[in-house]
């Protein structure tokens, strides 16, 4: 990042928590007795710091309490901003139509309070919520005249960091295991861009080689897969049994073959360009049915074949609505099942089961992936 958008960025950053700041007060001052008005700057200094830290000293490590305090004060700075902005627009509009009068205004801003609370605790909680999603999808081979049936686990961007920690990933393990895989999947974004911020790599190691599955754990790199700590990602993945596939493929089963692809736009460096792909298939042959772990779904035109099924992630489903509405609109599948016609390959999209930025999830879930895969 450099000097001028680091800048830009702390500026409105701590713009609108001074502007959070204000409103808070007001409510206070009106509803209650308090008079400690540096008592709440301090709090909204510590946790505007807290914040900044963790949002620009992407490779290094600021500490297990400041990076989840300042995670999650990103998450009130969010709601606060958008709320407390519309609450302003809606007072001007509706006090240009009729006189309001000051317990109005009073009660108006209390109501705006109560909504960015209740909203990011909900929030908050809904995101460790982890959903299973389940599709059953049929592949048809021209190689073999045997009936396989393959249960497939998939997950994507579990954006391993300050929040999303060893503990969560233990919870996610457990749930992979009790849904007895033949083979899992993670489809990117398994790291948050900043290796520095695990405080425990020996325990998500171990949580890492407790997956139970037939054919193993295979994986490709996300977005934030990337940057100045790459190599310690990649070791990491590699000593705890992972198959990295990048832009590579190996068989499993019985003439199934998963494919691997790198990020298309990863932030920061990645060990190498992303390669073409076609002419490994055509060596191959296209009549092989594949897996393809692809990170972002924007990258589906690359693929023809009716016998390929595409596993991505990246746009968490927007995360927090009213996002999912710009997600939707901007990527031809943004989540769930997508097939153009019968010719074309299969696509599932996951909106993930972690979280980027904000640590919330309102309107959408943290999900593992089952497939019920049959390849005729």
């Amino acid at each position: 990042m450099n000097k001028l958008a680091f800048l830009v960025i702390a500026l409105l950053f701590i713009l609108g928590n001074f502007y959070i700041g204000r409103k808070v007060l007001l409510v206070l001052t009106h509803f209650s007795s308090f008079k400690h008005t540096f008592v709440l700057w301090g709090l909204i200094v510590f946790f505007t710091l807290a914040s900044l830290l963790t949002m620009l000293l992407f490779d290094n490590n600021v500490g297990r309490y400041v990076g989840k305090i300042g995670s999650y004060w990103l998450g009130v700075w969010f709601l606060a901003v958008v709320i407390f902005g519309c609450m302003d627009l809606l007072l001007k509009v509706v006090g240009k139509i009729t006189q309001l009068q000051p317990k109005t205004i009073d009660l108006a801003w209390l109501s705006a309070v109560v909504v960015v609370a209740v909203l990011f605790f909900y929030g908050s909680w809904h995101a460790q919520q982890i959903q299973t999603k389940r599709y059953n999808v049929t592949i048809d081979s021209t190689v073999s005249d045997q009936q396989q049936k393959m249960n497939v686990v998939m997950i994507s961007d579990v954006h391993l960091g300050y929040v999303n920690d060893e503990k969560k990933l233990k919870k996610i393990v457990n749930k992979i295991n009790q849904l007895k895989p033949d083979v899992v999947f993670i489809a990117g974004d398994l790291f948050d861009g900043n290796y520095q911020a695990l405080q425990n790599t020996a325990g998500i190691k171990r949580q890492f080689e407790r997956l139970e599955s037939t054919y193993g754990t295979y994986m490709c790199w996300g977005n934030h897969d990337a940057g100045e700590t790459f190599e310690q990602m990649k070791t990491l993945v590699e000593e705890a049994g992972i198959m990295l596939l990048e832009d590579k493929m190996t068989v499993i089963g019985e003439e199934l073959l998963i494919v691997g692809r790198k990020d298309s736009r990863p932030i920061g460096a990645q060990d190498g360009a992303r390669k073409s792909i076609q002419e490994p298939f055509k060596k191959v042959g296209d009549e092989l049915p594949k897996i393809i772990l692809d990170h972002q779904p924007s990258n589906i035109d690359e693929y023809h074949q009716a016998n390929e099924l595409i596993l991505s992630g990246h746009t968490h489903q927007g995360q927090i609505f009213p996002f999912s509405l710009v997600t939707n609109a901007y990527f031809t599948v943004d989540y769930g099942y997508y097939r153009k016609n019968e010719h074309s390959p299969q696509v599932i999209v996951s909106s993930g089961v972690g979280t980027w930025g904000p640590p919330l999830r309102i309107g959408t879930q943290s999900e593992i992936v089952q497939i019920e895969l049959t390849i005729n």
